[in-house]
C-alpha cells in the first residue's frame, strides 16, 4: 500500500444512518487508516447485515512523489468493489462529517453497510482526492482492501424470534470483535462496554434493522482485562462479558 494512503485516510469500520452515522476516534498523535490493509476489514458473513466503521486521521502536509505537499483536505468519492458484492441489501456509506470531505490535520470515519448474500473475496478501492488547496486536487486510489464474505455457520447461537444479544467472537479479542443482535422490528438500540468495576468507557447508538444485526467493536484501545458489554433496545437489556488480551 502506497505510504501516502497511510498518512492521509484512516479507516476503522461499523455504518450508521445520516443522524448517527458514526463517531470519529483516534487514540494516537499519528496519522493513517484503522484498520489498514494489512489487518484489513472485519470478516462479513452471508445473509447477516454487514455493519462496519473505518476512522481515519488526515496530516496538513505529506510527502508525494518524494516532494513534501501541503494538504488543504481530502473526499472521498467512492469505495469501488461494493457493488460487484452479490447482496441482498446494497452496501453502502456514510461519512462523518456527512459531506466526506475531511479537513487536514482531523479526524473522521466512514460507516459501510450491506448484506452480503455469497460466499468469497471481494477487492475494495478507497477512491479518494487530495486537495492541495480549494481547486487543485490529485485523484488519489487507495486498493489492497478485501471484504471476505463466510458462510454464517460459525456464527454464535442467537434466537431469531426474540431480542436477543450473542457472544462476542472472537473472545477474547485483540483488535475487533463482533456482536450479533436479533431485534423483532426495525428500532433504536444502544451499546454500553463498562470495566470491572463498572465505570463505563463507551457508549454507542445504533440504528438497528429487523433480522439479525451485526454490531463491531473496536476494542483495539482497550487494556487488556475483561469488560462487560450490554445490548438494550429501551425496553430490554442484555450483558455478556468480553475479554481483551494483548500479545
Amino acid at each position: 500500500m502506497k505510504k501516502l494512503a497511510f498518512i492521509i485516510i484512516g479507516f476503522t469500520i461499523s455504518a450508521f444512518v445520516q443522524a448517527q452515522v458514526c463517531t470519529p476516534y483516534w487514540s494516537d498523535t499519528s496519522y493513517g487508516i484503522h484498520p489498514d490493509t494489512i489487518e484489513n476489514l472485519p470478516i462479513a458473513y452471508v445473509n447477516v447485515p454487514y455493519d462496519v466503521v473505518i476512522q481515519f486521521k488526515v496530516p496538513a502536509t505529506a510527502t508525494y512523489n518524494n516532494l513534501p505537499i501541503t494538504i488543504d483536505h481530502v473526499v472521498l468519492d467512492s469505495v469501488g468493489g461494493l457493488s460487484a458484492v452479490p447482496t441482498s441489501v446494497p452496501f453502502y456509506f456514510n461519512c462523518n462529517p456527512s459531506t466526506c470531505s475531511f479537513k487536514h490535520d482531523s479526524v473522521g470515519c466512514v460507516r459501510i453497510q450491506g448484506t452480503p448474500t455469497t460466499v468469497g473475496t471481494y477487492d475494495l478501492v478507497i477512491n479518494t482526492r487530495v486537495f492541495i488547496n480549494n481547486i487543485i486536487f490529485s485523484p488519489f486510489p487507495t486498493p489492497g482492501y478485501k471484504l471476505v464474505v463466510k458462510d454464517n455457520v460459525g456464527i454464535p447461537a442467537i434466537s431469531k424470534t426474540v431480542f436477543d444479544v450473542s457472544q462476542n467472537l472472537p473472545n477474547p479479542v485483540i483488535n475487533f470483535t463482533d456482536v450479533y443482535v436479533n431485534l423483532e422490528r426495525a428500532e433504536n438500540i444502544s451499546l454500553r462496554i463498562s470495566n470491572l468495576v463498572g465505570t463505563e468507557i463507551y457508549r454507542e447508538n445504533i440504528v438497528g434493522n429487523k433480522g439479525i444485526n451485526t454490531v463491531s467493536i473496536d476494542a483495539s484501545h482497550f487494556a487488556q482485562g475483561i469488560y462487560f458489554y450490554s445490548v438494550s433496545n429501551g425496553a430490554q437489556s442484555i450483558t455478556k462479558r468480553m475479554v481483551v488480551e494483548r500479545k
